[in-house]
């Protein structure tokens, strides 16, 4: 009787132990992937005055080439919003598609040129695609191959009307193709639709 008692208690202090090993695992994985992720600093080159576009050390040499441009054309007294439309699709197009320069699958690009009413569903719908498998680079030791955009090619830009939430918007349809440093088989084309809400512009929709 004595002898099952001590087996039963040996029996609980085991599962005890196996419980605090498990969830010091699931502590430790929630904080690589959120806590630890949020903590990285990213140090801010320049920014856009009134329209608050930054760019930061990880952003990639075309990206750094066209955000210059956008730089100029916002800077303009009067701004031309064909031309916006094409560099903001590019920054947009370069900064999601470009995942070597992510450090982590929570890292999604093109946020700021994403319209805030769907921001959410946008970081959704990206973590459950293309950045599901994008593996954590907090320590700067990660050996994945991911695709870097190296340029992207405007085909056409059409003035239009977008309805969102019956608001009706002054918007823009820009076909465009990009292509990557390497094919490792990503999508390469795509139509944005981007809407003009005040003074700045946003996507709203690709496909």
């Amino acid at each position: 009787m004595k002898k099952s008692r001590l087996n039963e208690k040996a029996i609980v202090i085991t599962f005890i132990f196996v419980g605090f090993v498990l969830f010091g695992l699931l502590g430790f994985n929630v904080y690589n992937d959120f806590i630890k992720d949020d903590s990285v600093k990213v140090k801010e080159l320049d920014k856009t005055d009134l329209f608050g576009y930054v760019l930061d050390e990880n952003d990639t040499k075309i990206y750094r080439k066209y955000f210059n441009e956008l730089n100029k054309v916002l800077s303009s007294e009067e701004i031309n919003y064909e031309e916006y439309a094409k560099i903001l699709s590019k920054l947009f197009v370069i900064d999601f598609y470009t995942l070597s320069n992510k450090v982590s699958s929570t890292d999604i690009g093109g946020l700021e040129f994403v319209y805030n009413d769907l921001l959410d569903n946008f970081k959704l719908n990206a973590g459950d695609t293309i950045y599901k498998y994008v593996e954590s680079n907090i320590d700067g030791e990660r050996k994945q191959e991911l695709p870097e955009v190296s340029d992207v090619i405007v085909n056409s830009v059409f003035d239009t009307k977008y309805t969102y939430d019956k608001k009706e918007y002054d918007s823009y349809i820009v076909d465009v193709n990009w292509t990557y440093k390497k094919d490792l088989g990503y999508q390469d084309k795509m139509k944005l639709n981007i809407i003009k809400d005040g003074t700045e512009l946003y996507v709203v929709s690709g496909e």
